[in-house]
């Protein structure tokens, strides 16, 4: 009977653990933009460090080689059809796991905020009109989600976790 008992009080928390109600959007190392769907291969982080009480990275994926240079910047491949490079920004000394929201780095208003600095796809760039990233993990290793609306009202969801370049 106890075996019984313990082998319920374990299913029930795997079931109640891997609900995916609470899961929000999918990262299954795809963007979907609109009703194209791109496979992201490769992911770029520059750590632009610690200012004015906040941290600041800076991300690139892409479904190219993505590579960081000296200055630091990106590098990614010439046959990408899809390209994303953005900043997350996070008051303290560390980019904390959670959601940020669309922000402007001019009005910093305390809490976790993006914002696009580049989005192409299929020659096609887009603007971020609202929406928010989920970020969690640690150099080198990261998880990126998004639920954006872009210009236009075109959706772009999707999200891309695994090892990213570094400088």
């Amino acid at each position: 009977m106890k075996k019984i008992l313990l082998s319920l009080s374990i299913l029930s928390i795997i079931i109640i653990t891997s609900c995916s109600s609470d899961d929000g959007v999918a990262v299954n190392n795809q963007i979907t933009v609109g009703d194209q769907t791109f496979d992201i291969t490769n992911g770029g982080f520059i750590d632009l460090g610690e200012s004015e009480g906040t941290r600041q990275g800076v991300f690139a994926l892409a479904d190219a080689d993505v590579s960081i240079t000296s200055t630091p910047s990106f590098s990614v491949g010439s046959s990408s059809s899809f390209r994303i490079v953005l900043n997350l920004v996070a008051p303290g000394s560390s980019l904390s796991s959670g959601t940020y929201t669309k922000g402007d780095v001019l009005s910093l208003d305390g809490g976790k905020f993006f914002f696009i600095t580049l989005l192409d796809a299929d020659g096609t760039s887009y603007s971020v009109d609202s929406g928010s990233v989920q970020f969690s993990g640690a150099s080198p290793n990261f998880t990126l989600s998004f639920d954006l609306t872009l210009n236009g009202d075109t959706k772009m969801t999707g999200g891309f976790s695994g090892e990213f370049a570094t400088n």
